[in-house]
């Protein structure tokens, strides 16, 4: 029984590795301060519950999860877990397999 091998990650820094290939004018310092430009503003989207659509590709937005009542069953307590948020992504159309 042979095991599927997960597909790797992509990490931020492959992404500056990766523009260093296609801008080598530049220089890659400045690469990465245009990644976690990126990255930063798109935090900082969410964090104002603000939707980012990127086209191609999809869109994050916020959908917000109830708060809700559960037992610990490792000491019966009754818990609360408050209601927060939590980050949703929806792949657009060049992602989805059915389009």
């Amino acid at each position: 029984m042979g095991f599927e091998q997960q597909p790797q990650s992509i990490l931020k820094g492959d992404l500056v590795v990766q523009l260093q290939q296609g801008f080598s004018q530049h220089l890659k310092k400045d690469l990465e301060t245009v990644v976690d430009l990126v990255f930063d503003a798109m935090t900082s989207a969410l964090k104002e519950k603000r939707k980012i659509e990127i086209r191609g590709i999809g869109s994050f937005s916020l959908h917000r999860q109830k708060g809700r009542k559960f037992v610990n069953p490792k000491t019966g307590l009754l818990t609360v877990c408050p209601s927060s948020y939590r980050v949703v992504f929806k792949a657009g159309k060049n992602l989805r397999s059915d389009g």
